[in-house]
């Protein structure tokens, strides 16, 4: 009888919403021993590496006032600690575009532009394959049957909307966006499984959220997991007090 090729197992951690200067270093330590323990193939940034606050709409006079120079600086130090090979950007880090879009001022579009620029220029030094915009048709990316995207809504059931759209039957989608650690069974023929990782951000400086009743839902932590063929499989790691707990057999 003839022996089938056995598929290759690619591993991968997924990680997103570390937010800049906001980034929570003591999580990220835990994030890059555990990358270090871990040594996965593909390591997916789904978003959100810088805040870009001051920028916001809506943004106070306070914030208004606040240079971008640590939000980009701590930004790009943990990117370049952490080295994704994928980077899918997020609603934060779509601000600056906005604006280039938006403004008839041409020193700030010029500004944007070289902004934009500069981050992706980083992002490919580093070693980062593929940049994704922060779209919902051009800005998901799929590794076997295991889909990854931002997130285009915040809503009670937006794990499960996005499984619903993006996943194919079988499979599984992630997502950062809502700093929720979460995991959904889809309505979907085949099944699919939807994923949302958590954040790696200090939820108590950022002001803008203080008085959002949703912040009570967010959590600190990424996935990980591995694709073989058709078939997968995700873990998420999460902070439970002090520690980090993620599972033995993930090695």
């Amino acid at each position: 009888m003839r022996k089938t090729k056995k598929e290759k197992k690619i591993k991968f951690v997924i990680v997103s919403d570390n937010h800049g200067d906001m980034v929570d270093w003591d999580a990220a330590k835990a994030l890059f021993d555990f990358i270090q323990w871990y040594q996965p193939d593909e390591i997916i940034h789904a978003g959100d590496g810088f805040d870009f606050r001051s920028i916001r709409g809506g943004a106070s006079a306070n914030e208004q006032s606040e240079s971008l120079e640590d939000d980009i600086k701590w930004g790009k130090k943990f990117l370049k600690h952490l080295k994704p090979t994928r980077y899918l950007k997020g609603n934060h880090c779509e601000r600056p575009e906005n604006i280039f879009y938006a403004t008839t001022n041409a020193i700030v579009k010029d500004y944007c532009f070289h902004l934009m620029e500069d981050i992706d220029n980083f992002l490919k030094e580093i070693g980062c394959k593929t940049i994704l915009p922060y779209h919902a048709d051009e800005g998901v990316f799929r590794l076997g049957p295991v889909a990854t995207v931002h997130g285009y809504t915040v809503n009670r059931y937006s794990v499960q909307e996005h499984a619903e759209f993006y996943g194919v039957a079988g499979g599984a989608v992630t997502m950062g966006h809502l700093h929720r650690i979460a995991c959904v069974n889809a309505r979907k023929h085949g099944g699919v499984v939807g994923f949302c990782g958590g954040h790696l951000s200090r939820k108590r400086e950022m002001r803008y959220a203080k008085n959002r009743l949703g912040t009570a839902e967010w959590g600190t932590g990424w996935l990980c997991g591995y694709v073989q063929g058709n078939d997968w499989k995700i873990w998420q790691i999460h902070r439970v007090g002090d520690r980090f707990i993620y599972p033995q057999d993930a090695r």
